[in-house]
């Protein structure tokens, strides 16, 4: 999805392709928006059912705050998914391996050895901020070359990598 040809000049211009909202609007995001309406609901049941003010604030204001998290984390989704625009970070990319990432570098990949009851993972720091790595994004990525990382600027999800 993230090699074709009209995805990657869309992502040279700053601009999400309709074809990666998928990554926005993934698993969490739906998870997200089904307890943001389970949470509306509770709320409102509660409420009607409610007979005093104070079996109302003592219920109803700890689920819609709650409730409203996650709807601000939907919402941040939407907004990226919807608004297009995406955040680059350009660098020279360093592999420290399996020392520990530092921000000496503009970016620096990062990977976690096998372990007792773990797999092999590959994490990247770039901004100022530690991203795990996809497969597909790891074997996009040229250590040791300058790269460009895409960013969606609210949600702080890894959309892209660029060898630039």
């Amino acid at each position: 999805m993230n090699d074709r040809p009209e995805v990657e000049l869309a992502n040279r211009n700053g601009r999400l392709h309709p074809a990666q909202r998928g990554a926005l609007l993934d698993l969490n995001f739906w998870v997200a928006a089904t307890l943001v309406i389970a949470g509306l609901v509770v709320t409102v049941t509660l409420a009607t059912a409610a007979e005093t003010a104070g079996e109302v604030l003592g219920t109803v204001v700890p689920l819609l705050a709650i409730t409203g998290w996650f709807a601000f984390v939907c919402w941040r989704r939407l907004a990226d998914a919807f608004g297009g625009r995406l955040t680059a970070v350009t660098g020279w990319t360093h592999d420290f391996d399996s020392a520990r990432l530092t921000d000496e570098y503009p970016i620096g990949l990062h990977r976690s050895p096998e372990g007792f009851k773990s797999l092999e993972s590959f994490s990247l720091r770039a901004g100022g901020r530690t991203y795990p790595l996809e497969r597909k994004l790891r074997e996009r990525i040229r250590p040791e070359r300058v790269n460009t990382i895409l960013i969606a600027p609210r949600s702080k999800v890894l959309i892209n990598v660029l060898p630039a």
